[in-house]
C-alpha cells in the first residue's frame, strides 16, 4: 500500500469517529436522533478540517514550487 492511500484511509476513519462523537454528543436521553444543533456542528468541524487541509496542501504546495524554482 502506498503512503497516500494509508493516510487517505485514516483521515477518513478520524472524520467518522469525530462526526459519530458530535452526533453522539448531541442525542438527548431517550431521543432516537440527534438534535438539529448536532447536525450543525458536525458540518461546522467538517468544514473546518476541510479548510485546515487546504491551506496546508496549498502552503506545501507554493513550498514545494519554490524550492524547485531556485
Amino acid at each position: 500500500m502506498s503512503f497516500n492511500y494509508v493516510v487517505r484511509s485514516v483521515g477518513y476513519s478520524l472524520g467518522s469517529a469525530i462526526g459519530g462523537l458530535i452526533l453522539a454528543a448531541g442525542t438527548g436521553p431517550g431521543h432516537l436522533f440527534p438534535d438539529d444543533s448536532a447536525y450543525t456542528t458536525a458540518a461546522l468541524a467538517g468544514i473546518g478540517a476541510m479548510a485546515i487541509t487546504t491551506l496546508t496542501s496549498l502552503a506545501l504546495a507554493r513550498r514545494r514550487s519554490s524550492e524547485a524554482n531556485p
